[in-house]
């Protein structure tokens, strides 16, 4: 175990360079603290050390998190109550992160992974809770329609042949459509019809952003890059 002279984290021997700071290892023991082709190869893609890393930092902030919140709930109401909430949303975290971590799939196949394995956990929160039916009937279908959404920005943005502008159009299209898909399950777990009134107002206002974002970059140069246009 030896640790990063660029940033003091701890570095386990397989490491080729600095989870943290992107520093190259072998440049560290000759003194170099930065090194701009490593730092290149970070900022483009995470290592496998990378994804460990970051799935042990989230894991460390989600699991006692969840197992406090469980623990006061019970300790209080002697039950599983609001707490329920909670240690759902830690738990398809975690399935998420987990699964992009350690699954090395096409990440189309790791969103399908990780909505399975997300939705299995709110089934079993579902069945300890003798009928509480909302992990089924909303969470679920709310974890489906934002996992279509993200599908198919990742489909728009890897169709792109230029990848600038057009990425945030495309992230308020998509927040546009999540909007719309959470409203509709929304009414449809508490109303039982599908009603649509505050999304279309959002998705309204975002129509001319959207717009105006598509017409900068299909007119402008600068427009094609987002480095180039925000000067990174």
């Amino acid at each position: 175990m030896s640790i990063c002279k660029n940033c003091g984290v701890e570095l386990n021997d397989d490491m080729p360079y600095c989870p943290l700071c992107g520093v190259v290892v072998s440049d560290m023991e000759k003194g170099i603290t930065t090194d701009t082709k490593g730092l290149a190869v970070f900022n483009r893609a995470m290592s496998q050390p990378q994804k460990k890393f970051t799935w042990e930092i989230i894991s460390i902030i989600l699991l006692p998190s969840a197992a406090t919140t469980f623990i006061i709930d019970v300790i209080i109401n002697e039950r599983m109550t609001w707490s329920e909430y909670p240690v759902a949303i830690c738990l398809v975290i975690f399935s998420y992160v987990s699964l992009f971590a350690f699954w090395h799939q096409k990440t189309i196949i790791q969103i399908a992974g990780s909505f399975m394995l997300s939705s299995f956990f709110l089934f079993i929160l579902d069945v300890l809770q003798n009928g509480i039916a909302w992990p089924v009937k909303l969470g679920v279908p709310l974890l489906f329609a934002a996992n279509l959404v993200i599908a198919i920005l990742i489909i728009f943005v890897r169709s792109s042949k230029f990848k600038g502008i057009n990425l945030i159009a495309y992230a308020f299209l998509g927040a546009s459509l999540l909007c719309i898909c959470i409203e509709g399950i929304l009414s449809m777990f508490e109303m039982g019809a599908i009603y649509f009134k505050w999304s279309i107002i959002v998705a309204a206002c975002n129509v001319p952003v959207i717009l105006i974002l598509l017409f900068v970059h299909l007119r402008l140069k600068k427009g094609r890059s987002l480095q180039k246009t925000f000067h990174i």
